[in-house]
């Protein structure tokens, strides 16, 4: 009888759904955002999807019916997309503008194709197969099982709201701050007191809760007030010292120095000489982390539109991808890639690195490492297997009889191998990602720390994304070179090669440092090395995920331009290589 009211049952209960209560708000906020982002991608491919069904009833789905015609409509299109990116964007790219230049050309000119070739007539009657085919249902598949897992965890986010609320105050097109300069009329030279100068409204033009960070600096001593007298005031007067800035920071929630309606901001001149006023803005959602959403949703949005693109502007190299794709995933080492993947996640996540302190750091490390190795072990196998092993076997004989080019061929296939690596690479990203989001409040546990928020996890997840993508890139160049290869060598001289080019590639930038200084034959051969072999160390940012620090978008424009020119140079390489290759 006493057993039955013993309390302590309820106490452990009540304490282990205490802590739950604390856990799951920190690991599933996170994962929550990032599903909200895919499910506005997936609404918006189903609008833009929507409007290219209604265009390819007009005479404009009949556009691309001419091979010629829709192509050079796609040109024109994309060029003029370009021009217009251009002129948005590089002025934000400050000093590496020049790094922007190609990849808003390459976006541009891939959103010709795509709007010319979207609202073609046999899009719309192909749809079905688009989605039911190749590699979407993988993607389309991993997009949704994330979104779910995040969906359901709705009633545990903490201020879904306010997040969804802060999307709307994301500016995408720059980094939020801005300028603005004013002149205030001097004060009568006669005027006996200051206080009795005039109050001058100055046209502004701001929204107080969008703003984070405010200065104000002026070369004359000045008063800001929301009325042109004193009678009006309903805020204290803000007296801004000559040369003496002034800051407002939200997160110190303390009164702005300007009102919250701009058409009542007044300006006081309290010295002989106009005044020049200078205002920075620096405008952040009310909740930063709100502005991964658009960027999922652009992301995915452009990854869909990207195959559709492929699919229909080029179809015979699309079958060809399509073909290997589908052959290289129903491969037994293709599953077995994935489940070593998965488990090598999950065992990164509890192994202890002793680190004092920095175990998420060499966790993200290891598992992104090893999603890469993963995924250059796929193309060199698969380059391999359906490269080599067709033209030994006379396979690419009978595919060639068709009217398929060995150029188209070969590019096919290499498309299909990094589509397979791309499947693979987004499979393991999102255990990745859910594992990454619980590994702070793990450590807090065992460390016996304090319960992190979930911005902390936010951010882990947001500064690996980059990295991925970097590494991602990484494979597509060790994918082209395992190509090349392959219409040469056979598998294990292929995998041999490949290996010896990532080693020497990861060495090149450290290498030509080095030779710095050095006698000329050595200096010579340092940089006949760089120039022979890729410089790998361009998509290496082990460092930066080391020492915790994001990566730069432009950083990531400067490796696409990079993998953009080596990869046009080794796929011309392989193609002379395959052209003179006996296939009988």
């Amino acid at each position: 009888m006493l057993s039955m009211l013993d309390p302590s049952p309820l106490v452990s209960s009540g304490l282990l759904i205490g802590q739950l209560a604390t856990k799951l708000p920190t690991w599933l906020t996170p994962l929550w955002v990032l599903s909200i982002g895919l499910v506005a991608g997936a609404l918006l491919l189903a609008v833009v999807l929507a409007l290219f069904w209604g265009l390819s009833l007009t005479p404009l789905g009949k556009i691309a019916d001419s091979r010629r015609g829709g192509k050079v409509a796609s040109l024109v299109v994309g060029l003029v997309l370009t021009v217009g990116m251009w002129v948005l964007f590089l002025p934000q790219g400050g000093e590496h503008r020049r790094m922007l230049v190609l990849p808003i050309a390459a976006l541009g000119l891939g959103l010709g194709f795509a709007i010319v070739y979207g609202v073609w007539h046999r899009t719309r009657s192909e749809l079905r197969s688009i989605f039911s085919e190749g590699v979407i249902p993988y993607l389309l598949g991993t997009a949704a099982v994330f979104s779910v897992v995040g969906l359901a965890s709705t009633p545990v986010v903490k201020e879904p709201r306010e997040i969804l609320g802060s999307v709307w105050q994301v500016n995408l097109f720059g980094d939020g701050t801005e300028t603005v300069i004013r002149q205030l009329e001097p004060a009568p030279a006669d005027l006996a007191n200051p206080d009795s100068a005039a109050f001058q409204k100055v046209p502004l033009d701001y929204v107080m809760f969008n703003v984070s960070e405010l200065t104000v600096e002026s070369d004359k001593t000045i008063i800001i007030a929301d009325g042109e007298t004193p009678g009006k005031f309903n805020m204290p007067p803000v007296r801004v010292n000559a040369g003496e800035p002034i800051r407002y920071l939200r997160e110190e929630r303390e009164a702005p120095p300007l009102p919250f309606d701009p058409d009542s901001v007044y300006m006081q001149n309290r010295e002989i000489d106009p005044a020049t006023v200078k205002l920075t803005f620096v405008t952040r959602p009310t909740i930063p982390e709100a502005a991964s959403i658009p960027l999922v949703a652009i992301s995915f949005f452009l990854v869909m539109m990207g195959y559709i693109t492929l699919r229909q502007a080029a179809p015979r190299l699309a079958a060809v991808a399509h073909a290997t794709a589908k052959s290289e995933m129903a491969q037994p080492l293709y599953l077995l890639l994935i489940a070593i993947g998965i488990f090598g996640i999950l065992l990164f996540s509890i192994l202890p690195f002793n680190t004092l302190g920095e175990d998420i750091r060499l966790m993200k490390d290891s598992c992104v490492t090893l999603i890469m190795v993963l995924g250059m072990v796929q193309a060199v196998w698969s380059a391999g297997t359906s490269v080599s092993e067709e033209i030994e076997g006379r396979t690419a004989l009978t595919v060639l009889s068709k009217p398929i080019g060995r150029g188209p061929f070969l590019i096919g296939k290499y498309v299909g191998i990094m589509l397979t690596v791309l499947v693979l690479f987004v499979i393991l990203s999102a255990v990745f990602l859910v594992v990454l989001s619980y590994k702070p409040i793990y450590d807090a546990r065992e460390s016996s720390n304090e319960m992190p928020v979930w911005q902390v996890s936010h951010e882990e997840l947001m500064t690996s994304i980059p990295a991925l993508i970097l590494y991602f890139m990484e494979t597509m160049a060790i994918g082209g070179i395992a190509v090349a290869l392959a219409t040469r060598l056979p598998l294990l001289a292929n995998f041999v090669v490949c290996f010896v080019i990532y080693v020497i590639g990861n060495l090149t930038a450290p290498l030509v440092r080095s030779t710095a200084g050095e006698n000329e034959l050595v200096g010579f051969f340092g940089k006949l090395i760089a120039v022979v072999v890729p410089n790998l160390n361009t998509f290496n940012v082990q460092s930066a995920v080391d020492a915790g620090n994001p990566i730069p978008p432009i950083y990531l424009a400067g490796a696409f331009t990079y993998l953009f020119f080596f990869s046009i140079m080794i796929l011309m390489l392989a193609l002379l290589m395959f052209e003179d290759r006996d296939l009988a």
